[in-house]
Parts: C-alpha cells; structure tokens; sequence
C-alpha cells in the first residue's frame, strides 16, 4: 500500500491547483481534522444554537399564536424584555468562541501537519497548538467584526446616495447598485479574512497581518477573494443541506397544526427536535467552514511563494541532503 503523500504547502499553485490542493488536504486530513473540530468548537457552537432555537421559537410563538397574548405589541415587548437581550448576548457569545475555535483548530491542525510532515497527528498534538492561537484568533477575530460592522455603516452613506441618484434614471439601476454594495462588502469581508491565518502563520497581532495582507495581496486582490468565495459558496451549499430538515419540519409541523387557540404555544416535543434539527447545522457548520479556510491557507502560501520563493529558498539550501525518497506515484 502506497504511503500517503505529504502535501507540500509551499509551493505557487494556479487556480485550480489551489482548489485541487484544498480538498486533497481534506480528503487527507477529514478524520483528524473532523475530530478536533468536533472535540474543541462543536460544543460551543452547539451552545450558541440551543440559545438561538429557543429565541427563534419565543418569536414564532408570539408571530403565529401570540404566545405572549393577543396584544400586538407583544413582539416589542420581547425585544425590550431582559431575557431577550442575555439570550442574544448568550448566543452571540458562544457563537464568537465556537467560531474563534474553528479558526484556530484548523489552523493549527494545518501548521502541525505542515511541522511534522505526517498525517499521524494526534489530537493533543492540536490542542497545544489550539491554546497558543486561541487568544490572538480571538483578538483578531474581535477586530475582525468591529471593522466589518464599521465597513458597513459607513459605505451605507455613499451607497445610499447613489441608489437615490440611480433610482432617479431607473428603479433597475438603483436595484443593481444595492446589490453590488452587497457583491462589494461580500468580497471585502473575504479578503479580509486571509488576516486569521496570517496572523497563526507569522505569529504576529492583527494589524500587523493586515499590513502583511496587503504586502502579499497588491495586484492579487480578485484572485484572493475569488478562491475564499468559490469555497465559501460550497461550504454555503453544503451546510444548507443539513439546514433543509429544519425547514421541512416547521412546514409540516404547521401543516398539522389545527389548534386554533390563539394562545397556544408550540409543544416542548416540537422545541426539542428544533433544537436538535438547528444543533444538526451547527455542526455541519463547523465541519464545513474549514474548507474556505484552508483555501485561504492555500493562497497565503501562493502569494509568499509569488513574492518571496521562499519554498524555493528552502529547497535550495536543503539540496544534495538526505531525502525520503518519493512514494506519491507507487501503487503496491
């Protein structure tokens, strides 16, 4: 049996050679991989989905049924009530650490693979890593969202302005300039990103990979947000999928339900599997976000190599010593 081939992270890779390399990573790597995510960020996204469901289901009960009474205020009420507001902090909470989690246990389940040169890694291995990254991806991951909220509010101005310009001309053209603030803030938010594993990479703080970003990224731009959008799409297909039984079971639940009492609540049996149906896509989530990821690792090392040729450097000055010899291409 052919020993299986280490994937050589540094190296200039095309297009479809970073999405190649991506999914060979995974295909290598998905048990190992799927085992830490599910040991460190699982039950913290599976928190944050637990607080969710129950506040989505606090508000389809007062939308559907007046769950809280026959005033059509109850809906405000909620929103202004103090339990609506520590769920969200909840959710949010938990959310933001099983997502700093995600970052951070792929990334340094890719950069112990890439140290050791082996798919044999054990998760302890990872976990060491993990804690080392966990409080920079958190500080970066923090900045992250502020910029990106930021972003939003302030391109929101000149956007508006020029929706109202366009909607002058034609509705159509107003309509495509909203959309194309969307395209826009999309793809910023892609590029961005690239910023978490620069920082696990060079062990340096946000702002200082932001500069990295944009050493590495001149002139490679569309290319950078074309390979996390591409990934990004797929994991957004994927993970939809196990989102799809959430959806079917409100329909039908609602299909079925004759109770015409406008004070009914929905059943503690109905909560329950929405919960367990909304924790289901929680952990295809976590499952699948890694492969933007870890082709947004790909395009790091792409543009190093473009700039820098450092994989180039390293094999030269490691030329005429011992190698293992190559065993990608035996099949016996």
């Amino acid at each position: 049996m052919a020993d299986t081939p280490i994937i050589n992270f540094q190296e200039e890779r095309d297009f479809s050679a970073k999405m190649n390399a991506t999914y060979a990573f995974v295909k290598q790597n998905f048990k190992g991989l799927a085992k830490s995510l599910l040991f460190f960020s699982a039950p913290f996204v599976l928190l944050g989905s637990v607080f969710l469901s129950e506040m989505f289901a606090r508000m389809l009960n007062i939308s559907t049924t007046g769950g809280y009474g026959a005033s059509p205020f109850d809906m405000e009420d909620y929103f202004d009530s103090t339990n609506f507001y520590l769920k969200l902090f909840a959710a949010l909470l938990f959310m933001l650490v099983g997502g700093v989690f995600t970052v951070s246990t792929t990334y340094a389940y890719m950069l112990v693979y890439d140290e050791k040169k082996s798919t044999a890694i054990e998760i302890g291995e990872v976990w060491t890593k993990v804690r080392k990254l966990f409080w920079l991806n958190f500080a970066s991951m923090f900045l992250y969202y502020i910029g990106a909220v930021l972003s939003a509010l302030v391109l929101l101005i000149p956007v508006g302005l020029l929706v109202f310009a366009m909607a002058f001309i034609s509705p159509i053209l107003g309509g495509i300039s909203y959309f194309l603030y969307y395209v826009f803030f999309f793809a910023f938010c892609i590029y961005f990103s690239m910023t978490f594993f620069i920082c696990c990479r060079e062990n340096i703080n946000f702002f200082d990979a932001l500069g990295r970003l944009f050493r590495l990224s001149k002139s490679n731009f569309w290319n950078t947000v074309i390979i996390g959008a591409v990934n990004f799409y797929i994991y957004y297909v994927f993970a939809f999928l196990f989102l799809i039984p959430f959806y079917l079971y409100l329909y039908i639940s609602s299909l079925h339900n004759i109770n015409l009492d406008p004070l009914s609540q929905s059943t503690f049996a109905e909560e329950v599997i929405n919960t367990v149906l909304l924790m289901l896509y929680g952990l295809a989530s976590v499952l699948f976000i890694s492969f933007p990821l870890i082709s947004l690792a790909f395009q790091y090392f792409d543009l190093v190599e473009r700039k820098e040729a450092r994989g180039l450097i390293s094999r030269i000055a490691s030329f005429g010593q011992t190698r293992v010899a190559d065993t990608s291409y035996e099949d016996f």
